[in-house]
């Protein structure tokens, strides 16, 4: 199992009632290709009854309210 994977599986864990969670986007591709999933029309999987996004370069995994990495600057 891949880092990146461990780590999703670890916040879905401590957090199960988000429904999204966001991946940081350099870990993406892999993360995709790790379950088996293409990312769907608007950019999501869905991995564990959760919807799981691309959060943008240099972002934690992250779920909550503040989510993903794309901020405007």
């Amino acid at each position: 199992m891949s880092p990146i994977r461990v780590l999703v599986d670890l916040a879905i864990e401590e957090d199960p009632r988000s429904p999204c969670l966001w991946v940081p986007s350099e870990h993406w591709d892999a993360f995709c290709i790790e379950i088996g999933h293409r990312p769907n029309a608007i950019g999501a999987v869905i991995y564990r009854n959760k919807t799981i996004r691309d959060g943008g370069p240099e972002t934690d995994v992250t779920t909550g309210s503040d989510q993903g990495g794309r901020r405007r600057r």
